[in-house]
């Protein structure tokens, strides 16, 4: 009883109708600068990622763990605070990152974060089954494009020395199902099944194949066709 009544006292306009308090630039001027070395972070399974080992546990896995200072925002997101450009470049440039087996999405601080802030993450995946006649640029991006949001290939038809797999990397939303295999047609009339390999993939739930969490805790409950 006394905490709901304490509870309800907290929640009251107390204030509300207080003259407003001007905060200038010069109290946050030096926040905004140091914004730019920061990392958002966003655990993609929580219930298995604890936020508070995650901040202590990734700058060691980089090797930063005296350059890097991790603070948990909420029950969602944590921040990762860098002492230099060089180092925030490089943890980007080795994305995706996992802990505990599971993905960590991470997007770089924006001053004002547009709607769908944080909601993407780029996993390299594998093409494996193309027919070698079409094997080209052009065949494996619209392939991917299947996926997602081409956001690099790691295939130049002059270059690539070897195509029993091609590497893409592709942009997810975090909400997005997996998908394995896909059955494609040429113009040939020649038909073959795609499989598709998501390098540093750990866990997904076999009920709905999404990477947020396990099958006991998939929130669609509706068996795949």
């Amino acid at each position: 009883m006394a905490d709901e009544l304490w509870d309800e006292l907290q929640n009251l306009a107390m204030g509300r109708e207080d003259p407003e308090l001007f905060i200038p630039h010069e109290a946050y001027a030096s926040t905004v600068a140091r914004n730019r070395l920061i990392l958002i972070a966003r655990p993609l399974n929580p219930r298995a990622q604890n936020l508070f080992t995650v901040i202590s546990s990734l700058p060691r896995i980089w090797g930063l763990a005296a350059r890097v200072h991790g603070r948990v925002m909420d029950d969602t997101f944590v921040q990762f605070l860098f002492q230099s450009e060089v180092d925030l470049i490089s943890v980007q440039r080795r994305e995706p990152w996992i802990f505990n087996n599971w993905f960590v999405a991470f997007q770089r601080w924006e001053d004002l974060p547009d709607f769908d802030f944080l909601t993407t993450i780029d996993i390299w995946v594998q093409m494996r089954g193309i027919h070698l006649p079409y094997v080209c640029e052009e065949t494996v991006t619209q392939i991917a494009e299947a996926l997602g949001e081409v956001v690099e290939l790691d295939f130049h038809d002059a270059t690539t020395t070897q195509v029993a797999y091609i590497r893409i990397r592709i942009r997810f939303a975090i909400t997005d199902r997996l998908r394995f295999f896909r059955r494609v047609r040429f113009d040939s009339g020649e038909t073959t099944v795609i499989r598709f390999q998501y390098e540093r993939l750990r866990r997904f739930c076999s009920r709905c194949l999404r990477f947020t969490h396990l099958r006991n805790y998939c929130p669609f409950l509706q068996p795949l066709p």
